[in-house]
């Protein structure tokens, strides 16, 4: 009996129901396809991000928080883990030829890393602006950021019409003068569809996000 009950203990987190989108990336000239699965657990929601040999996980908590991030990339030498401690977000692993061994400490407002997942529920709800914070994969540091609303709008993909909703992001503070993207979110469900930005300042390369198709 011990032996049984020794096995169900240890059995794996167990996977409710798992849904995976497929989307097209442009930056500049070059085009690339990715996918975004949302896996529901019996105790978080896993938003995992593919594209070639990255894979990006995104542990988030039922209240729409993330809890833990990691990052693996072959190609490029880059295996990441990034987990929520109270306040602290404490960084650990490798990225090409660094080890990463850091402690960054947020205030109060939450830990959304998946933007394109995290603001949807905001997106569909009654609140018009949000403060938030990610860690920034490239500097290895945190970054208050602020969502609002922008409106609803309809947009066409492929030759398809969607009703959105449209989210406008910026770093927090007097900082949003100087960049901001948009995210476009289905009216219907939230489904993710579209995101556009700069790669830094007005006349840098452009990054578009668009839906392509769910699997």
């Amino acid at each position: 009996m011990k032996k049984y009950l020794f096995f169900f203990l240890f059995l794996p987190i167990l996977l409710f129901s798992e849904t995976t989108n497929n989307y097209k990336i442009t930056i500049g000239k070059d085009i690339y396809y990715s996918s975004f699965s949302t896996t529901t657990t019996d105790s978080l929601i896993l938003y995992i991000f593919r594209q070639e040999a990255e894979e990006q996980i995104n542990y988030y908590n039922f209240d729409g928080t993330t809890q833990k991030f990691t990052q693996k990339d072959s190609a490029n030498n880059i295996d990441l883990s990034i987990i929520k401690d109270g306040r602290n977000i404490i960084l650990k692993g490798i990225s090409g030829e660094k080890i990463i061994d850091t402690i960054i400490k947020l205030d109060e407002s939450p830990w959304k890393q998946s933007m394109s997942y995290s603001l949807s529920e905001f997106a569909l709800g009654d609140i018009e602006k949000i403060e938030y914070w990610i860690i920034r994969l490239d500097k290895f540091k945190g970054e208050k950021m602020q969502a609002e609303k922008a409106g609803t709008e309809v947009i066409t993909i492929e030759g398809k019409q969607y009703h959105t909703i449209k989210v406008k992001i910026s770093a927090a503070g007097l900082r949003s003068k100087f960049w901001s993207g948009h995210y476009w979110f289905r009216t219907s469900d939230g489904l993710f569809l579209k995101y556009e930005g700069w790669n830094g300042l007005p006349g840098s390369t452009k990054t578009i996000i668009e839906f392509v198709k769910k699997e």
